[in-house]
């Protein structure tokens, strides 16, 4: 339609010609309207069908409580504000297990709907606003049956997770699942942690043990109830980043900075280095240090100092496989050696920082 109007337009541009008493075909200023091109090269928008809005608000549907599994699980009622993607007919095929299809969670956007199936609120955003109070969100989980049989005498085990605020994905079939979350876990009766969680994308084994598939949540950061932090609480050790703490930029440690493992660093300048073995046997300080590494095939390795030398750090790396211990050795009264046990065989690498005493 839109190339016919144009080329009409076309033509008669060229009509509009006039010839003077010579037979001098002249043109004459004609010029179609802008508008006949401004969407020759436009093509239609997609929209999706809006639904109409015509519905009372507040309104009130009955909850489904005829799915397989949920008779005594369910409300009774739906609440609903506004909200027009909520039909009555959409109402009624919200069961129980829907979720994933077309009357599901997935799909539900609500400007306000307390959905009586999973008894849960919907809402757009949520603004908290307190005068001379702090304003409160509060998360508590009860032991008991669920809905409504709470067990007063009963407690929630160490590790139990009690909530958590979390964020979910977007596919072609809606709303999906967790990708990441805080939660709050139980300690105690008085007492819990703090955890940061994702979705790895990948099936493992945590480092407690348990198995998890890719869509699982994994507690990777926990803050202990005494302050301490601790990264890769319960990360598959298989699969570990590395490094596991990247920090971009200065970093300052207000305390003593102790290492299991290696200790690397590009270049290293300090006011003053402090070590817990620079008295040793009496008050001697030990001085001319020296380097000692050895290479060996198997799963560790192990490097001694010279006679009358004493080992005052050591580390190593692993050809293959991961590191599994790194600590000092000795055959007599001080450290003087260093060994390194890695998973799997190989040829390893340990050195040791020896020094004379």
């Amino acid at each position: 339609m839109r190339v016919t109007i144009v080329v009409a337009a076309m033509l008669g541009a060229l009509a509009a010609a006039r010839v003077d008493a010579q037979g001098t075909r002249t043109a004459v200023r004609s010029q179609p309207p802008a508008r006949l091109f401004s969407q020759l090269f436009t093509a239609p928008r997609l929209r999706l069908p809006a639904i109409s809005a015509g519905a009372p608000s507040p309104r009130s549907h009955p909850g489904n409580r005829e799915c397989a599994g949920c008779e005594h699980r369910p409300g009774t009622t739906h609440m609903v504000l506004d909200s027009p993607r909520l039909t009555a007919d959409w109402l009624s095929r919200h069961t129980y297990q829907s979720n994933g299809g077309s009357f599901g969670d997935n799909l539900a956007v609500a400007d306000f709907w307390y959905d009586a199936v999973h008894r849960r609120v919907f809402s757009r955003s949520l603004v908290l606003h307190e005068v001379d109070d702090p304003a409160d969100l509060r998360l508590g989980r009860a032991p008991g049956t669920y809905p409504n049989d709470v067990d007063a005498t009963a407690s929630l085990g160490d590790g139990t997770t009690v909530g958590h605020v979390g964020f979910v994905t977007w596919t072609h079939n809606g709303f999906g699942s967790y990708f990441a979350a805080m939660q709050g876990a139980v300690r105690d009766s008085g007492s819990g942690y703090l955890d940061l969680v994702t979705a790895t994308g990948r099936a493992g084994t945590t480092r407690s043990g348990s198995t998890f598939d890719a869509q699982e949540l994994v507690k990777h950061v926990r803050l202990h109830p005494s302050g301490q932090l601790e990264l890769g609480f319960d990360t598959d050790p298989a699969a570990r980043p590395d490094p596991l703490l990247l920090v971009r930029g200065d970093a300052r440690v207000e305390g003593a900075l102790s290492a299991d493992g290696g200790l690397r660093a590009a270049a290293l300048a300090v006011d003053r280095l402090t070590t817990s073995a620079l008295t040793v046997g009496g008050g001697t300080v030990p001085h001319a240090c020296s380097l000692k590494t050895r290479s060996a095939t198997g799963r560790d390795a192990n490097v001694s100092c010279e006679p009358g030398q004493i080992a005052l750090s050591g580390g190593g790396a692993c050809a293959s496989g991961e590191l599994r211990g790194s600590h000092p050795t000795q055959s007599g009264t001080v450290p003087d050696g260093w060994t390194v046990s890695c998973s799997r065989s190989a040829n390893h690498t340990v050195y040791a920082v020896c020094c004379s005493n």
